[in-house]
Order: structure tokens, then sequence, then C-alpha cells
């Protein structure tokens, strides 16, 4: 299920997190994830391909507290940010954002900011808004196609379900985060 999700180098510590976390599943659903989108795969700085499933159904029973080094918490996080519940999502995000997280952290914060939860952009934006961003900027550059299409998606979501709260998009949380956290510049085509 995130054996792609991880690179290559944290597998064992991926398989550590992956045989604790719990089966069970919100509902009862019979398959604990979704597939992995087709074309959402996440280049890293090193050149390195990621991708995992779009939302997981599994239900979070607390694990990060029993896991010892940080890279498995981390992992743990990453996997939980795809959650089906918001709260949950938003629960593992701000996790990830407290810490000075790796490279590989990338993708699963990107991927949220182009979700519907306007809270959860606001989690990111609070975050990064003040912080040197280099380095996620030059992972952005790595990933053009899905800058595009994630902000693209960030801007649907603003107009069918913020626009009354924020008429114009440039004052909305989610345009923000892109211009301001990510480098992503739509007028020119560039990042």
């Amino acid at each position: 299920m995130f054996e792609e999700g991880f690179p290559i180098c944290l597998q064992d510590k991926l398989h550590t997190v992956l045989s604790r976390i719990s089966t069970k599943t919100y509902n009862n659903i019979s398959c604990g994830y979704t597939d992995i989108p087709n074309n959402e795969q996440f280049e890293l700085l090193d050149g390195s391909m990621i991708q995992f499933p779009y939302r997981i159904y599994f239900i979070d029973d607390g694990l990060c507290d029993w896991l010892n080094g940080l890279e498995e918490k981390f992992i743990h996080h990453c996997i939980f940010t795809r959650s089906c519940n918001g709260y949950v999502r938003e629960k593992h995000l701000k996790a990830i954002l407290e810490m000075e997280y790796p490279e590989w952290c990338m993708p699963y914060i990107l991927k949220l900011s182009s979700e519907y939860v306007v809270e959860i952009l606001d989690v990111i934006y609070a975050s990064m808004m003040n912080k040197d961003n280099l380095l996620f900027y030059a992972f952005c550059q790595n990933n053009p196609y899905l800058m595009k299409y994630y902000y693209s998606r960030m801007i649907s979501y603003w107009n069918e379900y913020n626009r009354s709260q924020w008429p114009n998009y440039h004052d909305y949380v989610g345009y923000k985060l892109y211009t301001e956290c990510f480098g992503y510049m739509k007028d020119n085509g560039k990042i």
C-alpha cells in the first residue's frame, strides 16, 4: 500500500510502522485504502519517485506514541495525512509541521494543499508563511505538472465552496499558500 510512498532507504522502518497500524477501518470498509492515482508521482530532489494512496480508511489508534525513531514517527504521520477523516489528517499534518521535516514529507503536505478543507490550508499557511521555503520551492520546481494540477484543483475548490466568503481569490488562503509559500506563479507559468 505505501511501499512506493517513501524512499527505498526507509523501507525497513516503513514495514515496522505498517505492521503496527490497526486493520480496523471506518464503517468496516473491506479495503483499507484507495488506489494510487495514475498520474500522481512525485519526484524528490535526489531524483527518486514516490506515490501513495489517495485515501486510507484505517482508524488511527495512537500508534505514534509507541514508535521510537523520528523517521518512523514521520512515516506514521505521513500515512495518516491520507486518512478519510479530516480531523485525523489535520492532526498528523500539524505533527509534521511542528518539526523540521525531511523532504520526503513534502509530497504529503503538497497533496493536502490541493484539497477542500480550508482549515488544513490555514494550518499549512500559518506554519510556512514566515519560514525559509527554498527547499520546498525546489521540490515544487521538480514537480511542475503536479503543481499546475494541484493549483487548479485548489482554485476549483475555492470556486465551489469558498467563493462567497472570499470573493477575490487573491485573498483566499490557498492562493496565498501557493504563491507565497510554494513560489507558484500561475500568470507566467513558472514556479
